[in-house]
């Protein structure tokens, strides 16, 4: 099922992930909205079926990026507190340009 699928009335999307991220040792596809952070993976080869886990922008408290160096990449980390708490891990550009755009909707609650 694509994404539009997914959202609501009004809700803009504001940043895609170019790459697959982890979340609770799986890998997800990452979309954040004007309205929530949305993770989603199809699984399964024969019975397919749809892992997604939301989360409302209006419920997040607080934001933390750590960025780990590698001598061939970097790894970076975002946790998220509000109703659940979202660690979401992946490559650093992707996780520090995620981060910003929160970063930037949740100011402007």
């Amino acid at each position: 099922m694509p994404l539009r699928d997914y959202l609501v009335p009004e809700e803009q999307i504001k940043f895609i992930c170019k790459r697959d991220i982890e979340y609770a040792n799986k890998k997800y596809f990452l979309a954040i909205t004007n309205k929530r952070i949305l993770l989603y993976k199809e699984r399964g080869i024969l019975n397919k079926s749809e892992d997604i886990v939301c989360e409302k922008l209006e419920r997040l408290g607080g934001l933390e990026y750590k960025e780990k160096r590698g001598l061939l990449f970097s790894l970076a980390k975002i946790s998220i507190t509000g109703g659940i708490k979202i660690d979401i891990k992946g490559p650093s550009e992707e996780v520090k340009s995620m981060f910003q755009v929160l970063e930037g909707l949740i100011n402007l609650k």
